[in-house]
């Protein structure tokens, strides 16, 4: 006799794991993402930083 409550269990099983490891997989690239802007925002900040006080230094002279 075929035994449909453990062939069930075993693909829900399956099913379940699959579903968080696309949950790790997903919050981990969205982590990467929040990184790369904030890198690209921080060296936006440094770039302004340093052609402002590059302007500054060239007019006081």
């Amino acid at each position: 006799m075929v035994d449909y409550k453990k062939m069930y269990l075993t693909m829900f099983n399956a099913t379940e794991d699959a579903i968080n490891a696309l949950e790790n997989v997903t919050q981990a690239l969205i982590n990467a993402q929040q990184k790369c802007e904030e890198l690209y925002i921080s060296a936006s900040e440094q770039d302004e930083e340093s052609e402002g006080g590059g302007m500054a230094a060239l007019a006081a002279t």
